[in-house]
């Protein structure tokens, strides 16, 4: 399951219907899926594409400020902000577009919102690298907290797998409520997921992608950088339709 879902959004996003469309030309003997396929490329190459998006992707959670935010028993921070390489001094994490999330944790437990700082640790299958978490916890105790402040998870490898292993480390804990961190655009999904776990959490979104300056010409000129946005995006969406089936079915 968990690969065909890692799979399923590269099928369906943009470049994975122009590959399609182009392999059906190529079957069909036809020109028409080209025609297609050419215009599912400008469109999701336009920045003005894009930025509907991800507009939509981010407007169910806006900005709250840290000092809105009311005090609970700790900070959940979600995997998915750095890339692990190894050298040979060990491991290097490289920080990602999603990095805010865990600055943002750091933020809210030093500012007294919370006493622990829960990290998750996210790995894939077949990775080779420790999980993410596990570096994540060596940065924050690095930058000051205490090393009985800062708590991880058991292995997870997606959203879901976080929620189980959160659920089972706050009841661990005797923990009631906890502030949820991730991106604005994966919270909905990240919600849902905790939600159904019976994790009672208060969303505070980072990250935010969404291009808020008034539309001009430059919006309407394909580019690379848009249609690359553009499907991941895409891939987001996809993401939380798999959830919705998942709990509807």
């Amino acid at each position: 399951m968990l690969y065909l879902h890692k799979l399923l959004p590269l099928i369906v996003s943009p470049l994975g219907l122009l590959i399609a469309l182009m392999v059906l030309s190529v079957l069909l003997r036809r020109i028409w899926p080209i025609h297609f396929a050419l215009a599912f490329l400008l469109i999701f190459s336009f920045p003005i594409t894009e930025r509907l998006i991800w507009q939509n992707l981010e407007s169910s959670y806006p900005h709250v400020p840290v000092n809105e935010i009311e005090r609970q028993d700790a900070v959940v921070v979600l995997s998915g902000m750095i890339s692990i390489f190894e050298s040979k001094h060990g491991y290097i994490a490289d920080w990602g577009d999603s990095a805010d999330r865990f600055f943002a944790g750091m933020e809210l437990v030093t500012a007294g919102k919370a006493d622990k700082l829960i990290f998750t640790r996210g790995k894939m299958p077949w990775s080779s690298t420790p999980p993410e978490g596990e570096l994540l916890r060596e940065k924050a105790i690095i930058m000051g907290l205490p090393d009985n402040q800062v708590l991880l998870t058991g292995t997870a490898a997606n959203t879901a797998e976080e929620a189980m292993q959160v659920k089972q480390l706050v009841d661990n804990q005797g923990f009631k409520r906890i502030l949820l961190v991730t991106s604005s655009f994966h919270m909905p999904r990240s919600k849902r997921l905790f939600d159904n776990a019976g994790i009672e959490s208060i969303a505070f979104p980072v990250d935010f992608r969404a291009d808020r300056d008034n539309i001009n010409w430059l919006d309407f000129i394909p580019d690379a950088e848009a249609l690359a946005n553009s499907s991941y995006g895409i891939r987001e969406i996809i993401g939380r339709l798999y959830y919705w089936m998942r709990f509807e079915s």
